[in-house]
């Protein structure tokens, strides 16, 4: 199933990149990342790490793609030298949801019931970097308060 999802992502991603006709970057702050500047390495699986190839030419990030519900609390971890281009965590738009340095602790947004792709996002750097994922809980939605009636 992980591999449907990650090839319907990037099905999706190469339509939204022919429709992109600004040509500029995203912003970690603001706006989306374009589909056309990302380069997706490959899956990565909770609890697992992989290595992104030091620099190479093609587009401005490179990113890795996971699977996961909304209420995930995730820690994504990045090692190796010269890091100095911040991680960021992006939505299956991908719309930045939160950065770090070489570290970040994250409970994914909840949009529904069923599991979405996540993006871990670095910008192309003359570096190999070796990224690491871990799910460390699950935060439920909160339970509402059903009024009793007391007839």
């Amino acid at each position: 199933m992980n591999k449907i999802v990650i090839l319907s992502c990037l099905a999706v991603m190469s339509a939204i990149a022919q429709e992109n006709t600004s040509g500029q970057p995203g912003s970690s702050a603001t706006r989306a990342y374009p589909p056309a500047e990302v380069r997706i390495l490959g899956d990565l699986d909770y609890g697992h790490s992989r290595t992104m190839a030091a620099y190479s030419s093609g587009p401005r990030y490179r990113a890795f793609v996971f699977s996961g519900y909304g209420g995930d609390q995730v820690a994504i971890s990045v090692r190796g030298a010269l890091h100095a281009t911040p991680i960021v965590l992006a939505d299956s738009s991908l719309n930045p949801i939160a950065s770090g340095s070489t570290s970040l602790s994250v409970s994914l947004p909840n949009h529904g019931p069923d599991m979405e792709v996540w993006y871990i996002i670095t910008g192309n750097t003359p570096a190999s970097l070796t990224v690491q994922l871990r799910k460390v809980g699950h935060q439920d939605a909160p339970v509402q308060a059903v009024p009793v009636s007391t007839r």
